[in-house]
């Protein structure tokens, strides 16, 4: 009896467990086909970008996020929807990578004009369709003197014509055509005469390989690309490329530069790790983030920014700490190196580059200069910027401002022991005081016999007591 109590038992758990399975294979496949029908769904929409007004850096950050959208969602065509003056050329440059890399086909819709950065952008697309009143080219590139507009110089010149006669040759498109929109001084023949700058109409462009036809409104739009009936999905601009637009601003990265330094080297001289550290941290994350994602920067600006730091490091706490040397001229010039490479793109003319040098220089002189201000006041102030984590050795006392001890007008050839880790910056105590000093060896120990060897007022500097014992 006993026997078949345990095997119907058994038996029921098999059941039970069969049924389970069942049940769990069953979800799963309900979960699949609703997933597939989702995605079927999606499947065959005509996705929408719009560029209206002038290109700038968050241009390209919209661009490439709406073609990886697009390409996610399964969409049978990107359209681009042109209607711009042009904008900057180094944003344009990164706008057509991001077209030409595209894993779905691309249209160029012309609705009113694509001139200048404009005109790049259309042609890296694989069809381009003209509005009535269309027009396509005037792609000369210009600076901006500070007195108006100039033609840029003839290297920018040559590089930008190469860039349209590549982007052309890549769909079949008359390389000639191109190039005579960036350069006046080239003529084509029934087309465009010498010292004339080109500008396509929506007629011309269809004679010359440029149009593949007109349409009046998006049904015909769709009509002529085959897909009549798939709806449409406009891609709204994000938030993030309007920020990004903000923080590759000129006057805002020079900010950041400065902020993010002062934050980094008052962080390395003050013990504890607190608000100068993460506020530097912040800042030169949230510039080379914006410069990396608009295409500006790549790995090597970083690598530079890098390895400054570090030459900067070694510096203030290996080399020595009273005198700044080699190794800290280099670091601020790699760290220079570093941001300006982040600000400049390959067809960046000779006058925004010099721009970006200006702007980098002034915020690294400034940021050194503020660092050096805080740093002489903080010994005579309780405000510490590594006062989030405070090191409990530091104590209220080691804040303020101390004279000579009675009977003496200096604290220099005073002896006593360092009450912290001197990493230059630290605490010593000289019989019952306490005072901020700066280690000439870089780095001491706690418990370490000490001697002052400079008082320069709110300055201390000590060395380490050749023999003499820790505590």
């Amino acid at each position: 009896m006993q026997i078949r109590s345990e095997a119907a038992a058994r038996l029921s758990a098999r059941r039970v467990s069969s049924y389970n399975g069942c049940m769990i294979r069953r979800v799963s496949l309900l979960a699949f086909l609703f997933a597939f029908l989702v995605a079927a769904a999606a499947w065959g929409d005509v996705w929408v970008l719009t560029v209206d007004g002038e290109i700038g850096r968050g241009t390209v950050s919209y661009l490439r996020n709406g073609l990886a959208a697009a390409a996610d969602a399964g969409a049978s065509h990107v359209v681009i929807d042109l209607a711009t003056p042009g904008g900057l050329l180094d944003a344009a440059v990164a706008g057509r990578d991001a077209i030409l890399d595209a894993t779905i086909p691309t249209v160029a819709y012309i609705n009113r004009e694509a001139f200048s950065a404009g005109a790049l952008l259309a042609i890296s697309c694989e069809r381009i369709v003209f509005a009535p009143g269309g027009v396509l080219g005037a792609a000369t590139p210009v600076v901006f003197d500070g007195t108006g507009v100039a033609e840029a110089s003839e290297k920018v010149v040559s590089a930008t014509r190469s860039l349209f006669r590549s982007t052309a040759e890549a769909f079949g498109r008359p390389p000639e055509v191109a190039e005579a929109m960036v350069d006046p001084t080239l003529a084509v023949e029934n087309l465009v005469e010498a010292d004339r700058l080109l500008t396509l109409s929506a007629a011309q462009a269809a004679a010359w390989g440029y149009s593949d036809g007109e349409a009046g409104s998006f049904e015909a739009l769709l009509a002529l690309l085959g897909a009549e009936g798939e709806p449409r999905v406009d891609y709204a601009a994000r938030t993030i490329d309007r920020v990004l637009e903000i923080l590759t601003t000129r006057w805002l990265a020079a900010i950041l530069i400065a902020v993010g330094l002062v934050g980094l080297i008052v962080e390395m001289l003050v013990p504890g790790f607190g608000v100068a550290g993460i506020l530097g941290i912040a800042c030169l994350g949230a510039f080379f983030w914006s410069h990396v994602l608009v295409g500006l920067a790549g790995w090597e600006s970083i690598a530079l920014l890098l390895g400054g730091v570090l030459a900067v490091f070694l510096e203030i706490f290996v080399f020595t700490a009273a005198d700044f040397g080699a190794a800290g001229l280099a670091g601020l010039v790699l760290i220079g190196l570093g941001f300006y490479t982040a600000m400049v793109g390959p067809l960046t003319d000779r006058e925004a580059a010099l721009r970006a040098i200006a702007v980098v220089s002034a915020a690294v002189l400034v940021g050194i200069a503020v660092a050096v201000v805080l740093l002489a006041r903080l010994p005579k102030t309780r405000l510490r910027f590594g006062g989030v984590i405070l090191s409990s050795t530091i104590s209220g006392r080691a804040f303020r401002r101390r004279g000579p001890v009675e009977g003496r007008d200096s604290w220099a050839g005073m002896r006593g022991t360092a009450a912290t880790d001197l990493r230059p910056v630290g605490v010593g105590r000289f019989g019952e005081e306490r005072i901020d000093v700066v280690c000439q060896e870089g780095y001491l120990a706690k418990g370490t016999a000490i001697e002052v060897v400079e008082d320069a007022g709110i300055r201390k500097v000590v060395r380490r007591i050749e023999g003499g014992e820790r505590e």
